[in-house]
Order: structure tokens, then C-alpha cells, then sequence
């Protein structure tokens, strides 16, 4: 008579031996199944991630956080990539090189084919993530803009009166809410209205600049005194 299983015996070990050929899930493996499965233009679900993969779905909360978190490191993936390559492919430098590097950027997400097929599918919640200012994505983009910043004024390029981090800050909020506004409301993306916001702020700050400068050689010629 054939004996059965007993299942009691089916530790962890026993599990991974019967399966060896699968591949061994982990945080990375979700990010990348998910990841692809975004890239084909479907949609994130935590119960189907957790089937392929081969967890239950508290394990892949535990790895992964909510929804949100998760997409939040699939747009960095491609977002800030985005971004940096903007910035080596985008000539000259200056306040027409920072300007063109955001428009570059914002062109670049804009036209990406699963991006405008995720604002397609699903507006309300597009709008509600690539809006977040708070999001973990938004903070890393508002972190690489204004390290650019602060190597243009390094190099003698730019001078800025405000902290790098604080113009960056509203060149990321100025993109954001502009661009996916509209694209969300049906209207063409306001490229150059978000870069007119960007060259307004840098020479604003540029002109401060020139007009402290003028003002203390004035004031230095006034009393006879040189300028120090």
C-alpha cells in the first residue's frame, strides 16, 4: 500500500529542494518582475506579483511597503537615469544649459510610451503619484537638479542667490504640476511654460546678483573708498 505524504515534514528546506529550479524570490526579484510587467503596459497587482513570485502577499508587503512605494521605485528607475543622461547629452552650460536639461528631462518622460499609456489607463491615480512632492522619486529628482546646479556655479557658470535645494525644489514643483496637469487634462504638455519658470527663477536670482554688485561699487565710489 502506498504510503502518503505527511505533510508536517514539508519544512522550508524540503520546499526549496523540490523547487530548485525556481528562481529564489527576493525584494529585487519583485522590483523587477514588477518593473517589466509595468514596462508592458500592465498593471501592478500585489496578488498576482505574490503568486508568480511564489510568496504570500504579507511577505511581499513586508518587502515592498504598499502600491505606492513600490511604483515610486519603478519611476526612479527610470526617471533618474533620465535625468542624468539629459545632463551629459545637453550642450553648453549656463543658464540655457540648465533650461534645456529640463527640457530635455520632461520631453524624455513625457514621450515614453508605458508613462503615457499608464496616464491613459488610469488618470486619477497617475495624477495622484507623479504629483506626490513627498514621494521618494521627487525627492531624489529635486536632489540630482540641484546637485547640477551647484556644479554649474562650481565651474563659474551660474551664480545663485537662493540654495541650490530650494530652486530645485520649485523647478521639480513647477514640472510636475504643470506638465502632468495638463497631459492628465487632456491638454498638450506645457513644456515651455515650465522652462520659462525655470529661466525666470535662475535669472531673477543671476540679476539680484548683478544688481548687489552694481549697488556696492556705487556706493564704494560715493565716498571715495575702494571697493572691497
Amino acid at each position: 500500500m502506498e504510503s502518503k505524504v505527511d505533510k508536517t515534514h514539508e519544512t522550508p528546506l524540503a520546499l526549496a529542494l523540490a523547487n530548485s529550479k525556481r528562481p529564489q524570490a527576493t525584494p529585487l526579484e519583485v522590483f523587477k518582475l514588477a518593473r517589466r510587467r509595468w514596462l508592458e503596459g500592465k498593471k501592478i497587482s500585489f496578488g498576482q506579483l505574490a503568486q508568480e513570485i511564489g510568496v504570500s502577499r504579507g511577505t511581499l508587503y513586508r518587502w515592498v511597503g504598499k502600491k505606492d512605494l513600490l511604483m515610486d521605485e519603478i519611476f526612479w528607475s527610470l526617471t533618474g537615469p533620465a535625468f542624468e543622461r539629459a545632463v551629459r547629452e545637453t550642450p553648453g552650460h549656463g543658464i540655457d544649459h540648465i533650461v534645456n536639461v529640463h527640457r530635455s528631462f520632461m520631453a524624455s518622460i513625457l514621450s515614453f510610451p508605458p508613462m503615457q499609456q499608464f496616464i491613459r489607463e488610469d488618470p486619477s491615480y497617475a495624477f495622484r503619484i507623479l504629483t506626490n512632492f513627498a514621494s521618494g522619486v521627487s525627492q531624489r529628482i529635486i536632489s540630482l537638479s540641484a546637485e547640477h546646479l551647484r556644479e554649474q556655479e562650481r565651474q563659474g557658470h551660474i551664480r545663485l542667490h537662493s540654495p541650490a535645494e530650494k530652486l530645485a525644489e520649485i523647478f521639480i514643483l513647477a514640472n510636475q504640476g504643470i506638465l502632468y496637469s495638463d497631459v492628465i487634462s487632456g491638454r498638450s504638455p506645457a513644456i515651455d511654460k515650465a522652462c520659462a519658470i525655470i529661466r525666470l527663477l535662475l535669472t531673477s536670482s543671476e540679476a539680484i546678483e548683478q544688481q548687489a554688485g552694481s549697488f556696492k561699487m556705487e556706493e564704494a565710489s560715493d565716498t571715495g573708498s575702494p571697493e572691497v
